[in-house]
């Protein structure tokens, strides 16, 4: 397929994880684009408009020759299919399997942990706020049901210790998994950085939210040189793929 060079726009959030890694992707590639901000907090992403672009009611969201294009990890293979620049992709088909495990891992693993581990951090001291005729305001608004009663958690009954607790287990399953795959090459499917290295990055960013549960990436050596290797990346500067910090 010949690669276009028409400009996308992108609807995201800057501390949105998801949207951390489409930002990455397309600086990868070296790609312009028109940021458009959505404020999470306001809830701007359950607004009508936006439920026209994105049904789901998250961001990101990559609008590109009129069609939107939903779900961050599609995007980013969307972007490296269509646009032109650097392959993120990897050609060699082993090293294609193994970016494509590391992309369903995050999709399935990954972000669930860092919802539960974080969002008691930073979505509940807002939820809490509401009054009850407020949350069901709120709530009314949310289209996807998993969504909906993850608010109504925060809102009215915080994740609990063991569901944080089996969060962070997961988050170190992550780390042991990427130090394992890691000794076979610098980037996580093997020779070439790729979208697998993309993907994890947003929450590996975060890990030191977590040093009071007792992760810490230094204890896993060859992900703190892997990181080193991926946050030193001219792209990586421009995603704004910053650390994030909440209070209890």
């Amino acid at each position: 397929m010949d690669k276009v060079e028409s400009s996308p726009a992108l609807h995201h959030a800057w501390v949105s994880s998801a949207s951390r890694r489409v930002r990455f992707a397309l600086e990868e590639k070296e790609i312009g684009y028109q940021s458009i901000l959505v404020d999470l907090l306001a809830f701007e992403q359950h607004t009508p408009e936006y439920l026209a672009l994105n049904p789901n009611g998250w961001v990101p969201t990559l609008v590109h020759d009129g069609v939107p294009v939903v779900e961050s990890s599609v995007i980013c293979e969307y972007i490296d299919e269509i646009l032109q620049g650097p392959p993120l992709v990897p050609h060699d088909p082993h090293e294609r399997a193994r970016m494509r495990v590391w992309a369903k891992w995050t999709d399935e693993v990954v972000i669930r942990a860092f919802q539960v581990a974080n969002w008691n951090r930073m979505m509940a001291p807002v939820a809490r706020t509401w009054t009850d005729d407020e949350v069901e305001q709120r709530l009314a608004a949310i289209p996807v049901p998993d969504r909906r009663e993850d608010w109504r958690r925060m809102a009215r009954q915080p994740f609990s210790k063991a569901d944080i607790d089996h969060a962070i287990s997961n988050v170190r399953r992550t780390l042991e998994r990427m130090e394992s795959d890691l000794a076979a090459g610098p980037w996580l499917a093997g020779a070439n950085f790729s979208l697998a290295d993309i993907h994890l990055s947003p929450y590996i960013v975060r890990i030191d939210e977590h040093v009071d549960r007792g992760v810490r990436l230094q204890d896993y050596p060859r992900c703190s040189d892997w990181w080193q290797r991926l946050s030193s990346r001219a792209a990586f500067a421009r995603a704004r793929i910053e650390p994030v910090t909440f209070k209890d």
